[in-house]
């Protein structure tokens, strides 16, 4: 297989990236609603938000004293790069027949590039609402330990079969700002082997090929395998309001620098008109003369949009001369402007998020492409009768005014599919 070389397929395999990444570009709501921001280098972008007025205003009588001279008090952000690849691996006797004609060769690639680019794609999303842990899952039932099979989790969108999980404990949920693994590893090597497809009685459920470790514990994190606090910024960090530092920012000090949270202390309840629309005017009172000029775009799961309807029950109501029943558009006008409803089947359990993208930008260091060495893209194994493309991407996510976006949590939602 040595005289098999890139030349020999007519390059066809560099030139499917190109369409690849153009394609990605088009179906990617990371890409697509976020600001693209592709100037950094090193090891990470940073920036300034403004977190307090100067004060240095106010009135005064005639002949009287001006104010002091102040200053706005602008403060650093850091926004880490993360790593995303993926590969593809063809055999000998594959790559023999593709060197034969070019429309082998890009049948070949037509299929591998493809499963390539929807794994790659699906995964993205799935990281775009999370918070850059890496937590797909996490355990449901007290004292797991042990068991095989029909294991409850939080969460079965990020976890597919034949791969390989880690398991944390809880402190894994503790956002590292500088990518640093944080938290007690029970397990490394958690093979998925079966996804339950049917939802009864509220739970998800999967399969493992080997019993959980006996350590394990209830809300242990189920974590893609390396990617403990190396998964891009999702929204649920870049919109929050935990105390603490995000992004180098420390929003115990500077309060501004946190987003609208409607919480229910952990008990999930209905969403009512009410609950919405507090929503609204509580981000129109946060953000002040920052508020979204373009309106909001409100990212929500199936189930959720299913209540969002319902909040509109009299415009969906059929009447005996009704031939099509539903809201002409999923969006509405509000105070704080055009309100945009935006259905993702990844966008987490029991949240909405209620989005200002002028202020979310995908940082770009290196666009996805092919590692190549010598010119190829495919690289001979010594051990196997393999050969192997590698593809890599350095981005990461970031906010610069957290006070103009907001979410619900604790949501009630019904995704039982079965009895």
């Amino acid at each position: 297989m040595a005289g098999v070389n890139i030349p020999n397929v007519g390059l066809a395999y560099t030139r499917y990236l190109g369409g690849v990444v153009e394609t990605l570009n088009m179906v990617s709501k990371g890409r697509t609603l976020t600001k693209q921001d592709d100037n950094w280098t090193g090891d990470h972008i940073e920036g300034r938000v403004h977190v307090r007025p100067s004060g240095a205003i106010g009135p005064t009588e005639d002949g009287g004293a001006f104010s002091t001279a102040n200053k706005q008090t602008y403060v650093p952000f850091k926004a880490y790069r993360k790593f995303i690849q993926g590969a593809i691996q063809l055999t000998d006797g594959v790559m023999a027949a593709a060197s034969g004609t070019e429309n082998v060769a890009k049948d070949v690639t037509t299929s591998e590039v493809k499963g390539l680019m929807k794994e790659l794609l699906k995964l993205e999303n799935l990281f775009l609402f999370r918070d850059g842990t890496g937590s797909m899952a996490q355990l449901k039932d007290a004292a797991p330990g042990s068991t095989t099979n029909n294991v409850a989790v939080t969460d079965t969108r990020g976890l597919w079969e034949g791969v390989t999980y880690e398991l944390y404990d809880s402190a894994a949920a503790s956002y590292a700002a500088a990518a640093d693994p944080t938290g007690t590893a029970r397990s490394t090597g958690m093979v998925i082997s079966a996804v339950d497809q049917a939802l009864t009685s509220s739970n998800y459920t999967v399969d493992f090929t080997a019993a959980l470790p006996s350590t394990a514990e209830q809300y242990d994190h189920l974590v893609w395998k390396g990617g403990l606090n190396r998964a891009p910024t999702g929204l649920d960090a870049l919109v929050d309001d935990a105390s603490g530092t995000f992004q180098a920012v420390n929003t115990t000090t500077y309060p501004k620098y946190t987003s609208l949270v409607l919480d229910n202390s952990g008990t999930n309840r209905d969403l009512t008109p009410t609950l919405f629309r507090q929503m609204l005017a509580g981000l129109m009172q946060k953000s002040g003369n920052d508020r979204p000029s373009d309106g909001l775009t409100v990212m929500c799961n199936s189930w959720q949009a299913i209540n969002v309807e319902e909040l509109y029950e009299g415009e969906l109501r059929l009447t005996s001369d009704s031939k099509v029943g539903g809201m002409a558009v999923t969006s509405f006008q509000s105070a704080l402007g055009r309100i945009d409803i935006v259905v993702d089947v990844d966008c987490l359990h029991n949240k909405m998020f209620f989005v200002d993208f002028s202020k979310i930008y995908r940082a770009v260091q290196k666009p996805l492409s092919w590692r190549k060495e010598g010119g190829q893209i495919f690289k001979r194994s010594d051990s196997a009768g393999v050969w192997t493309a590698t593809a890599l991407e350095v981005f990461d996510y970031y906010i610069k005014e957290r006070h103009t976006c907001g979410k619900i949590e604790d949501l009630n939602q019904s995704p039982v599919v079965s009895g």
